[in-house]
């Protein structure tokens, strides 16, 4: 029976593999740096290049740059103890030197390759540690041991000068928006939130998160955009029928006492109407258990929800406190602290799934009874104002709310015009 390979280490590939690869770790500095968090000196079975390769990550460490050839003999003399160890690296680096380029491309695939699968190993007898310990609440870390075991170093992106983007700059499509059907907010918006951006919603308590979320989300489905709308509070049949009155002009609250008459009525408007098609397709809702959802879970199911074939332009969180903080935050943390990270965490998964995220937040007391809701008005952390790239906010005192009227406030606007007020708008919950 054939003795099975030992790929625990670089010994398989052979020593010249190792000779070349350690000469591409000195002198092709741009390979290096990508591969400097994976690289293990362990990996290598000569005892001389283990030092070598070791030498090498230290001084990276240190001082950010990797060492050349002669910084190299300088460290390893002093690391010494006789002289038949300084003739020996001396060898060693006039060997690399010499040591050909050819098949350059192979060496560094397959180290990259090897590295990983390494990292994938020790990650993985990681979880099955976690696992076997009973600690499967853990999920994040789990996902982000993989994450980073996957990962290289690569840094394409310096800065850039000023006219390299020039192109970019002065045209008109390099950014998206999709409209929320507020035409006065549309308009300051420049057509609406900007994909890979977020829009932070302040009201009052009872103000109308759950209208105002299905009201922008059946607009922009209406216009062709594919829409997510998440919620935690309101059921499925209650938002159903919250986008059946906007479709219909019943109120939602009917819905529950329609005769047999008026329900075939209904049914027949909704199926006639010229938006119903285009809503059905475009527009996906799903509800989740209040605080047991993070902002890592809901990117998860978006990407989920891409793979099946739906790939959203925009998505509607109803509301922010509702999601659960994010595993990885330490208890010690303040709550304020832990609402700073999840929503660093959602503005990062606006952008890396470029969605047009919109996100209702609880005004504090004071928001109650104010004629203008103002960004202090808002509950919880103020970093959740630093962050989001657009802000609006809904006032309604109680005699707007009996004639069906609000006062929007766009508070920021940080690609675009700033403070405008809209009073005495339509809005009916």
């Amino acid at each position: 029976m054939a003795k099975t390979i030992d790929k625990s280490n670089l010994g398989y590939l052979g020593i010249e593999f190792q000779y070349k690869l350690a000469k591409y770790l000195v002198e092709d500095n741009n390979f290096f740096n990508e591969i400097a968090n994976i690289v293990d000196q362990n990996a290598f079975t000569d005892t001389l290049l283990k030092t070598f390769v070791g030498t090498i990550k230290d001084y990276y460490n240190k001082e950010n740059i990797v060492p050349t050839y002669e910084t190299l003999e300088i460290l390893l003399r002093s690391k010494s103890t006789d002289e038949i160890q300084i003739r020996e690296w001396e060898e060693l680096i006039a060997k690399l030197k010499k040591t050909s380029y050819d098949g350059n491309s192979v060496v560094k695939d397959n180290a990259i390759k090897f590295f990983r699968q390494q990292r994938l190993i020790k990650a993985a007898n990681k979880m099955l540690e976690k696992v076997g310990n009973g600690d499967i609440e853990q999920f994040d870390e789990c996902q982000k041991m993989i994450e980073d075991a996957m990962s290289l170093n690569t840094v394409d992106d310096y800065g850039y000068s000023l006219f390299d983007l020039e192109e970019k700059a002065l045209s008109n499509d390099y950014t998206v928006s999709v409209p929320t059907g507020v035409s006065g907010l549309d308009e300051v918006l420049g057509g609406g939130l900007d994909k890979g951006k977020i829009g932070l919603i302040i009201g009052p308590l009872g103000f109308g998160k759950s209208t105002l979320a299905t009201a922008f989300s059946s607009a922009a489905a209406a216009s062709g955009w594919k829409v997510l709308q998440i919620y935690f509070e309101d059921d499925d049949v209650d938002i159903t029928r919250k986008h059946f009155s906007r479709i219909t002009g019943v109120e939602a609250c009917e819905f529950k006492r329609l005769d047999d008459v008026k329900k075939q009525s209904i049914i027949e408007t909704i199926a006639n109407h010229p938006d119903s098609k285009i809503i059905n397709e475009n527009l996906r809702l799903k509800s989740f258990r209040t605080g047991e959802v993070s902002a890592t879970d809901i990117g998860n199911f978006i990407k989920k929800l891409t793979n099946k074939g739906f790939k959203p332009d925009m998505v509607v969180i109803d509301y922010f406190e509702c999601l659960a903080f994010e595993k990885a935050a330490y208890q010690s943390e303040s709550e304020w602290s832990k609402e700073g990270k999840t929503m660093r965490k959602l503005e990062n998964l606006a952008k890396e799934l470029n969605v047009a995220m919109w996100l209702p937040t609880q005004g504090n007391k004071d928001s109650i009874v104010a004629e203008i809701v103002t960004v202090d008005k808002a509950g919880g952390s103020i970093k959740k104002g630093q962050i989001a790239q657009v802000i609006i906010s809904i006032a309604r005192t109680i005699e707007d709310r009996e004639n069906n009227r609000a006062t929007l406030a766009l508070l920021k606007n940080r690609s675009g015009k700033g403070t405008k007020v809209f009073r005495n708008i339509y809005f009916d919950n």
